[in-house]
Parts: structure tokens; C-alpha cells; sequence
């Protein structure tokens, strides 16, 4: 199998590298240094192995130093480097690239150049050193015009998590090239960061059919399908065995994190020629920054790394950077890594998700464990319902039964409440913290005395990526403005998530999707099986086969809670107990045979003035 190269721009450091190439292959030095910062290298595992680089004549350029170390020649790695120079061509608004050959006019000639007269070279041009003598007079004079986005570029994968590399293998399937940029050391950085956290979803929702059929080619057992993996062993047992693959690893590049993304020469103003021009992605690394040329970018970089603030609208609270050595963002180890941070202390959890009931069960073993541990909670809500969720009629039992687990925490007396709470500012109060916050008729309050916080208050998308890109985002939610209604989280009912995939994740800038949690911009309820669904369908698209691409599929398990409201403010009221329904409505359609109230598109849930009830 032939090295898989990644091409960037080249800096002043890869000089050595080139020169060394030129060198060995014969070809001229003179002049090569001069224009490096028009020429591209094409490295693997920090070695550079191919190089190109242009000399500009105001509308043409001439390609010269076009290299290939000799172990990789007639294996396609100078068609890829000649793809990646045309883009960036292309990027610097050429319209015909010149080069002059002794030795590879057949190569050139398989690829869009044609033997043309000297004298028809433009003027500048044949006053060029290379027209006066570094290259003899029998060199071949050849002309491309430059159209067209290389097809031959990859594809970035940004973020290496689950739904990053379930990409990576759908794009290997279609025959892409993928170019997988994780910020992390390593792959599942995101999931390693709440490694000791079990998942609601068993294995049978975690793997990805295109990334399972790659594994078990390579003699991998799945594990039991039933079984609720942490999220640690979803990165020990699934994704680093996947990454370790040698038909992916070599697309794997850690510790690269993105800047931003751009069309390369192309700002967010400028539009003709805009569709045709590769992607450029910025990126940071211990090597410093880098650009690459991509043809489409699927990003995946997920949400956990921006947490939501504490401030209940949405900016942080006053004084909460002052106090962020004594705040956890997101589910801390409490019990293990980071128990000598919570024991013994007044601990206040913010948040009425999942994440947040996951923390206050552990406190609650670990004030039974270390006496004097004490739990506060904070919600904004009047009641936290959502948050105990269906209990046996979830359609993940692990899911029903941490709601079942918090509500006998509430109900036991152990935990201080605090509803309709607005935090608004965090104060030093002697060696604690005073959170000072206001109720809904904006009458201030607080609560004393905290030692720690846990900020489980969800996460939003890092919107700063796409700054030059012409993406379309919902106002509320920030996901698309197509995929915003099916997953709204004031509306959406029983956790069913309408089927979606390339059109609904699709922006006004064609080649650029956000897949995964980060496709759900603020909304919290996603699930790994639906980022699954979207890269498949996203590649398909990619591939132009829109067949396949539309043909989407998807099944998720229900919650049990139709949604924010209360049972007596949704559908007519309270189901009868036993239903396992949400509401009323959703009982009686049930009861005749129907899907229930939002599982059909004759009812879908809708916030109605004044009653709050499913249409």
C-alpha cells in the first residue's frame, strides 16, 4: 500500500526538504527558494515526499520543481500533488498554468496539458529565467487551463470521536480520501473527558455499520450488543481499535486543532468561482499552523468542549471567571479522579439534564461515603420534570432509571432544591462562594455558602470555525435552519427525531456539513446513532449518489416525556397510569393503534397559545 500524503502550503523550514527532492530527481535549484511561498509539499508522517510551487506572470503561472520522491513515483501520488497545485491555482485566481518538461511530457499530457509552441508562452513568461536558460531549449512548453475543484483533494473530518470516524470509514467505502484533524493527543478526546460516565445507549446504538464492517474485517469482536458501555470503554474497546486500522490511520492527525475554515482565496463576500475552489482549513499544532486544501469538509468537532456558562441569559454570571478554579464544567469524576474536590464540601450541581441528575446521584454515594459532603440543586424551571424523564416507559432503561433515581434523591429529604433559580452572579463569601441569582418575578435570592459548582448547563457549537464560510444557522438553536424544527427541544415530543440527513444538515456553502452533536447546535438531545445515520447519508452525497443519500433511516428509542411541560399542561392532561404515554392524547391515539401524539405527521407537538398542547 503507497504512503498517504497530506499537502499543505509549504513554510521556510521545508526548504531542506525540497531541496533535497530537487536534488536527487536532477532537477534545477535556481530560483526554487525564491517563490516558496507559492509552493505546496506533500508529507506523511512528518516527511516530506513531494513538492510544487508556482512563479506568477499576472494571469498564468509557471509550475516548475514538481517532485516526487522517487519510492512513491507511479503510484498516483504525482496525479494528487498536481490536483492540490491546481487548487491552489485555482485559490489564486489563475486562469492557465505553463510548465517546461525534458523528461515527464506523458505524465502531464494524461492530465490536462497540451504541447503548445514556445512563442505562444505570454510575454512575461518567456522572459522568465527558466525560458532563458535554467531549462534547455529542447523543453517541452505544455498549458493548462485552470477550471474545476481537484476531486482528488480529501476530505477533512474534523474531530475524532465516534461520529468523526464513523466518517472517515463511510468515506474510505466511496472511495474518498479522508483527512481526520483531532485537537486531542489522542482519538475520543471528548469521551475521555467523562471516561467514567455509563452511557443511556447500549452497544447496539454505539457502533456504525460501515466502521463495524472495517473492524471485523480486521478479526474485531463486537461486544454484547446489550450492554452499557462508559464512555471510556466506547474509546478503549470501539473507536482506538478502529483508528489503529491501516486503512485509516494514516488519515488520522492529532493534536491538529482548527482554526478556521475558509474557501481558499476566496472571503465570504466574493462569489464567482467561489463553488470551484477547495476548502482551506487552518489549523494549530506543536509544529506550529498549517492550512490544507480539502474538497469538502465534514465537521465533527462536537460541542463538548464549549460548555454553556452559568448566567441564565446565556453569558457568563458576574464574577464567574473569577471563580473558576472552584467550577466544574460538565460531569466531573467525583467519586474517583476528583473526589478530594467535592468530599466534605457544600457542592452546588446547575443544570436539569441528564448530566446534571448523573452528578447529583454520585454526590449523593459520595455523601454517604465522606460525611459532611452536602447537595444543593439549581434549576431554572418551577419543576425539574423533564429531568426524571419516562422511567419504565423510556426505551432506554438506563435513561428511565437515573430519573427514577433522582426523584427518590428529591423525594428523601438529602438534596436542597432551588427552582426557578436565575443565577445572575457568583460572589466570595469568606473561603465559599455566595450564587446570587432572581426568580421569575425577578426578586433576587441566593444561596449561601458553596464550596463547589458543577456547571451542568449543556454546551453550544463553536460557530468561530465557519466565520468565512456562508452557512445558515436557526437563530435559537444555532443547527441549521432545516433540521432546527425536528429536534427543537421547546417542542419536540417522546424524543422522536424525525428521519434527516445531507438536505437537512446541507448550508448555503455546498461541501460543508456539521455532523454529530454539533448538528444539534444547543439542543441536547442527541443521539450517537443519528450522527451515524447523517455522515452516511452526507457521504452518499458527496459521492453524488442522492439515491442513497435520501434513503434515510432511523429508529431511536423514546424517552417516555413528551416534553418540557408538565402532564397537566400537555394534551388534555395526564395519561392513565399504565399507558405508557405521556399525555392523554398521546394515550388515546396509542390506544387506537397510532403511533402516539408526535409520532405521525397528523400530530405533531406544537406550543399552541395558552394551552401548551400537541396539534
Amino acid at each position: 500500500m503507497s504512503e498517504v500524503l497530506t499537502y499543505r502550503a509549504a513554510a521556510p523550514t521545508d526548504w531542506p526538504a525540497i531541496e533535497g527532492l530537487l536534488l536527487a530527481a536532477r532537477l534545477p535549484l535556481e530560483g526554487a527558494r525564491e517563490h516558496l511561498a507559492h509552493f505546496l509539499v506533500g508529507e506523511a508522517g512528518g516527511t516530506v515526499l513531494a513538492a510544487g510551487g508556482f512563479e506568477h506572470y499576472g494571469a498564468a503561472v509557471l509550475l516548475r520543481s514538481f517532485v516526487v520522491a522517487e519510492r512513491l513515483r507511479g503510484q498516483g501520488t504525482g496525479a494528487q500533488l498536481l490536483d492540490a497545485l491546481r487548487g491552489q491555482a485555482l485559490a489564486e485566481g489563475v486562469q492557465a498554468m505553463y510548465l517546461l518538461t525534458t523528461t515527464a511530457a506523458g505524465f502531464f499530457g494524461k492530465h490536462g496539458f497540451q504541447r503548445i509552441e514556445r512563442d505562444a508562452a505570454p510575454a512575461a513568461l518567456q522572459a522568465s529565467r527558466e525560458f532563458q536558460g535554467v531549462c534547455p531549449a529542447s523543453a517541452t512548453l505544455m498549458k493548462a487551463e485552470v477550471a474545476g475543484a481537484p476531486a482528488a483533494l480529501p476530505v477533512a473530518v474534523i474531530g475524532a470521536g465516534p461520529v468523526g470516524l464513523a466518517a472517515a470509514a463511510h468515506l474510505l467505502a466511496r472511495g474518498f480520501t479522508p483527512l481526520v484533524l483531532e485537537a486531542g493527543a489522542d482519538v475520543g478526546a471528548n469521551l475521555a473527558g467523562y471516561r467514567h460516565v455509563r452511557l443511556f445507549s447500549p452497544w447496539q446504538y454505539n457502533i456504525d455499520h460501515a466502521a463495524r464492517g472495517l473492524l471485523q474485517a480486521h478479526g474485531w469482536s463486537a461486544p454484547p450488543a446489550g450492554e452499557l458501555p462508559t464512555a471510556g470503554e466506547v474509546v478503549e474497546r470501539y473507536l482506538k481499535p478502529l483508528a489503529r486500522l491501516p486503512l485509516l490511520a494514516p488519515h488520522i492527525r492529532t493534536g491538529q486543532r482548527v482554526l478556521q475554515l475558509a474557501r481558499a482565496g476566496f472571503d465570504k463576500v466574493k462569489s464567482r468561482g467561489r463553488g470551484a475552489a477547495p476548502f482551506s482549513v487552518r489549523t494549530e499544532s506543536a509544529q506550529g499552523e498549517q492550512e490544507f486544501l480539502v474538497q469538502a469538509v465534514i465537521d465533527a468537532s462536537g460541542t463538548w468542549s464549549q460548555p454553556n456558562p452559568l448566567g441564565a441569559n446565556g453569558l457568563p454570571a458576574l464574577g464567574e471567571a473569577a471563580a473558576r478554579g472552584r467550577i466544574d464544567y460538565g460531569m466531573p469524576d467525583v467519586l474517583r479522579a476528583a473526589r478530594a474536590d467535592f468530599a466534605g464540601k457544600r457542592v452546588l450541581v446547575v443544570g436539569a439534564g441528564h448530566s446534571a441528575a448523573g452528578s447529583l446521584l454520585a454526590l449523593a454515594q459520595l455523601a454517604e461515603e465522606a460525611p459532611g459532603t452536602q447537595l444543593v440543586w439549581a434549576v431554572r424551571g418551577e419543576l425539574p420534570a423533564k429531568v426524571f424523564g419516562g422511567g419504565e416507559a423510556d426505551g432506554l432503561p438506563a435513561r428511565g432509571q437515573l430519573g427514577l433515581r433522582l426523584r427518590a434523591l428529591k423525594d428523601s429529604g438529602r438534596l436542597e432544591l432551588h427552582t426557578g433559580f436565575h443565577i445572575r452572579a457568583i460572589a466570595p463569601e469568606g473561603a465559599a462562594l455566595r450564587v446570587v441569582g432572581a426568580d421569575a418575578a425577578g426578586a433576587t435570592r441566593g444561596i449561601e455558602g458553596i464550596e463547589r459548582i458543577i456547571a451542568a448547563t449543556g454546551a453550544r457549537p463553536n460557530l468561530h470555525l465557519t466565520r468565512e464560510l456562508r452557512v445558515r444557522h436557526d437563530p435559537w438553536l444555532e443547527s441549521t435552519d432545516a433540521l432546527a424544527p425536528l429536534i427543537d427541544p421547546n417542542e419536540h415530543s417522546c424524543g422522536t427525531v424525525r428521519p434527516h440527513g445531507h438536505r437537512e444538515l446541507a448550508h448555503p456553502e455546498p461541501g460543508y456539513y456539521a455532523v454529530g452533536a454539533k448538528s444539534y447546535g444547543r439542543a441536547p438531545n442527541f443521539l450517537m446513532a443519528t450522527g451515524y445515520e447523517q455522515v452516511r447519508s452526507v457521504v452518499a452525497a458527496l459521492a453524488g449518489d442522492l439515491a442513497a443519500a435520501d434513503d434515510v433511516q432511523l429508529e431511536l428509542p423514546e424517552t417516555g416525556v413528551c416534553n418540557t411541560r408538565v402532564a397537566e399542561d400537555c394534551c388534555g392532561g395526564p395519561a392513565p397510569q399504565g399507558e405508557g404515554a405521556c399525555c392523554a392524547l398521546d394515550a388515546a391515539q396509542k390506544a387506537g393503534g397510532g403511533a402516539g401524539c408526535g409520532g405521525s405527521p397528523s400530530c405533531r407537538p406544537r406550543q399552541t397559545a395558552g394551552s401548551g398542547c400537541c396539534a
